[in-house]
């Protein structure tokens, strides 16, 4: 059962961190360098990176489940 906790942590951090650097340059095209100073601007930013990412994680184990990758 901690196998499933680590990979899980380990596999949310990874996949948070590529959809980071993959919005990084959109958001900071699209948004001005005072208003990414905001805390309303990053609750919203971060609040978008950390669904998706939980989304994506979600997606993954599931399909690592579903093919008899992982047991638990």
């Amino acid at each position: 059962m901690e196998k499933i906790w680590i990979l899980g942590i380990v596999l949310f951090l990874v996949i948070t961190f590529i959809t980071w650097k993959f919005f990084n340059g959109f958001y900071k095209k699209e948004t001005s360098n005072k208003m990414r100073k905001t805390w309303g601007a990053r609750m919203y930013y971060w609040h978008f990176i950390l669904m998706i990412s939980g989304l994506a994680t979600t997606l993954i184990i599931c399909f690592l489940k579903w093919g008899n990758v992982l047991t638990f």
